[in-house]
């Protein structure tokens, strides 16, 4: 069995884990086989074609109560929020896991009426900065750039936010995939390599923390620039789209308006900025230093 807490639950599972935190929280059981296919009642809800931009192809059908969703390459996983159950597929070694803190796991705290965000986070000074971009803009290097400079990493891809009177970070898996150009020039302190792919290389955090809540500081668009970097506040009305962009909701129609209602709290509530810059790994110390003295 591994145990231990992710986004804001107390994970028990029959698979082993590598990206746990500490502490615990509402329990989540992991366990495999998942299923062979949509169950009779299943409708498609949503269908997701690969794109330069998000290469995932993956179908998710409902029952009107839990989730079964195909992932190429992955297999079928099973989700119950009600229940606190996810089945995973009987195999599938690190990248099982990964695609089980994605989709499968957010599915659960949106149930519990956080909001997704495909986003990183990281903690400075006690403060939660949510960092947010396209795939390959740099956004999971920027984390890892944090992680080196001492600072947190809360989640690498996908963000849980706990609304409220003080919007929250709640802390993900343990995780850092970074790019293995990224890895050789970073040369990244209190990470454990759990595995290698032709783009990536897989750390697991060795000192990650636990799942208590951290209040959101500030967000931070990631663009590029052909100039000198700049940190720049970003309008309410800009914030809001683009945080709608970033945002995971269900269609139906409780669901968008929940999450729109949800993004539209979050544009009002937390100072929003866009940091462009270069695409220089050189230059990445520079940018994080602008970041920090801005937020």
């Amino acid at each position: 069995m591994s145990s231990g807490a992710c986004y804001g639950f107390g994970v028990r599972s029959s698979v082993p884990l590598e990206y746990l935190r500490a502490g615990e929280g509402e329990p989540l059981e992991i366990a495999a086989p998942g299923p062979e296919g949509p169950a009779p009642d299943d409708a498609l809800l949503v269908e997701w074609e690969p794109a330069p931009e998000r290469p995932l192809e993956a179908r998710l059908y409902s029952d009107g109560r839990g989730f079964r969703l195909w992932i190429g390459g992955g297999g079928w996983f099973s989700v119950e929020p009600a229940e606190r159950r996810i089945e995973v597929p009987a195999d599938g070694g690190i990248r099982r896991e990964e695609r089980l803190w994605g989709i499968p796991s957010l599915l659960c705290f949106l149930a519990r009426g956080d909001l997704p965000l495909h986003a990183a986070a990281v903690e400075a000074e006690g403060g939660a900065v949510v960092i947010a971009a396209p795939r390959t803009y740099g956004k999971t290097t920027m984390a890892a750039a944090f992680h080196r400079a001492g600072h947190r990493v809360l989640s690498e891809d996908t963000t849980c936010v706990r609304l409220g009177p003080e919007p929250a970070v709640v802390p993900g898996p343990a995780m850092l995939r970074v790019r293995h150009d990224v890895a050789r020039e970073l040369e990244l302190p209190s990470v454990r390599l759990v595995g290698e792919s032709d783009d990536r290389v897989h750390y697991a955090l060795e000192e990650p923390g636990d799942c208590e809540p951290v209040p959101i500081r500030a967000v931070v668009f990631i663009d590029t620039s052909e100039g000198a970097a700049a940190l720049e506040p970003v309008e309410r009305a800009d914030a809001l789209r683009d945080l709608w962009a970033l945002s995971f909701r269900l269609p139906t129609e409780d669901d968008v308006g929940r999450s729109f209602a949800a993004v539209t709290d979050l544009a009002a509530t937390i100072p929003v900025w866009r940091l462009r810059r270069p695409l220089d790994l050189a230059a990445i110390e520079d940018h994080l230093a602008l970041v920090l003295a801005g937020v």
